[in-house]
């Protein structure tokens, strides 16, 4: 007999979480990257920590529920699981598990080192296991073609450089450079790769037509962590990497009409992150003696704000009427 104290278990409930996509971790780079563009509008424009810091929790909060969503179905849906890093496609999005991590150190860098710094070997420790992971999986299945690469490839290789920006407080200098170095190098390899793709195999599938904003991230977090390892917002080469994510925010923006009649996805998260960290770049150019992106750097920072917002409130209804966790 089933009672109130003993309620019958929703298998349905947990059905759902098999399909729980491993891109829902992007909702944390995104919220995470807003929270440091806020911690560094903050030093440039006079007010306080609080916004920059409760997006930080707020994050956390989200990685926390995201996790565990993941965690059960790793454990109870182990076939859904390995088809999903087995994926031609959405192998590449693996990555935005370490890579959250990575963004969350930094978020929480400065006001809580401790609990920075545990998130940031346990994502440096995973960025390099996916990264090898994925590359080789790159390598080695035949079934990959050119219609599979997409902007997201990125994540898993070009990633690692997003390690420095807290790793350089964090970790011995060697670690930075490695990370820095391995995302350099595939940054220069995959760029040519993605754009051939772009232009010479038809356009992207609208469920992934949102990662075309990823192209915005690569420049920014480059511009970042050379800064942080020892570099000037006054380098030649931070100038010609701010102006490349100038450029690709500019094209995303024109982009805009087309993209926005594309339907909500968790995919959708894929323009938080570029978006929040071209932000914190221009922000981190004007503060500390590099080319001025004032009213620019305000204009993003007040756009990628209230986009966030939106695909926050969009997921929160989505999730609300079981539109996410659902079999493609």
């Amino acid at each position: 007999m089933t009672t109130a104290a003993n309620p019958v278990p929703n298998p349905a409930a947990h059905r759902s979480l098999a399909y729980l996509p491993v891109g829902a971790f992007a909702m944390v780079m995104g919220l995470s990257g807003l929270a440091i563009a806020w911690r560094s509008a903050g030093s440039l424009w006079g007010f306080g920590p609080v916004v920059g810091r409760s997006l930080a929790v707020l994050a956390l909060v989200v990685f926390a529920v995201v996790g565990v969503g993941y965690a059960i179905k790793a454990l109870r849906h182990t076939a859904q699981l390995k088809a999903e890093w087995t994926h031609p496609v959405k192998v590449a999005f693996t990555a935005t598990i370490p890579v959250s991590l990575l963004v969350l150190a930094a978020a929480f860098q400065g006001w809580l080192p401790l609990l920075a710094s545990v998130l940031w070997w346990v994502g440096a420790v995973g960025q390099f296991v996916i990264t090898l992971w994925v590359v080789r999986t790159w390598i080695a299945d035949a079934a990959i073609q050119q219609v599979h690469i997409h902007p997201a490839w990125f994540i898993p290789a070009v990633g690692n450089i997003i390690a420095p920006v807290a790793g350089v407080e964090l970790a011995p200098a060697a670690f930075s450079w490695y990370f820095f170095g391995v995302g350099a190098v595939y940054y220069v390899g995959l760029l040519p790769i993605v754009l051939s793709r772009l232009f010479t195999a038809g356009t992207l599938p609208p469920a992934l037509a949102p990662t075309l904003a990823i192209l915005i991230a690569p420049p920014s977090v480059a511009s970042l962590a050379w800064v942080r390892m020892g570099g000037s917002w006054d380098d030649p080469i931070v100038k010609i990497l701010l102006g490349v994510a100038v450029f690709q925010t500019i094209l995303l923006l024109v982009q805009a009409p087309a993209l926005r009649s594309i339907p909500f996805a968790m995919s959708s998260w894929a323009y938080s992150f570029p978006l929040a960290a071209v932000t914190s770049a221009l922000i981190g150019s004007t503060l500390n003696g590099g080319l001025r992106y004032d009213w620019l750097a305000m204009t993003l920072l007040v756009l990628t704000t209230v986009a966030i917002s939106v695909l926050f409130g969009l997921t929160v209804r989505a999730v609300a009427k079981g539109q996410i966790c659902r079999p493609e």
